[in-house]
């Protein structure tokens, strides 16, 4: 699998590490790994980090089913940051479209080109709120 999830600071934080070729159902299952935990209640913030991914093959129906997802999951808990990183152009344009597809839309989501500015904006929200 070229998906690795990672929990922070005893759960509040959660990073989910793409590297390799990386498929929609790959996506798809994490997120549902994420979400299905027991201390969901308790996370503050999820990074999704794709530094490390040649070949993204995700589509838009794979995108539109990730959204269903994440907008189940923010009933739950809508006071999620999600930082995304994103290094080629694909990857920008499918988060926009994950970001289009939400209907809940309550998650606080960007956009990142590098994990430092990522990493750098969720501890900066987190301090200030």
């Amino acid at each position: 699998m070229t998906i690795q999830v990672n929990y922070l600071e005893n759960g509040i934080g959660i990073e989910i590490i793409a590297s390799g070729i990386v498929t929609g159902e790959e996506v798809i299952e994490a997120h549902k790994e994420v979400y299905n935990e027991e201390n969901f209640k308790k996370q503050k913030y999820k990074i999704v980090d794709r530094t490390d991914c040649t070949k993204y093959q995700v589509y838009p129906e794979d995108i539109e089913k990730i959204a269903e997802i994440d907008d189940e999951a923010s009933r739950i808990n809508p006071n999620l940051l999600i930082a995304v990183i994103s290094t080629t152009s694909l990857q920008h344009g499918m988060t926009r479209m994950w970001q289009a597809y939400m209907k809940n839309n309550v998650f606080i989501t960007k956009n990142f080109q590098d994990r430092i500015s990522a990493d750098n904006w969720i501890n900066s929200y987190i301090e200030t709120n």
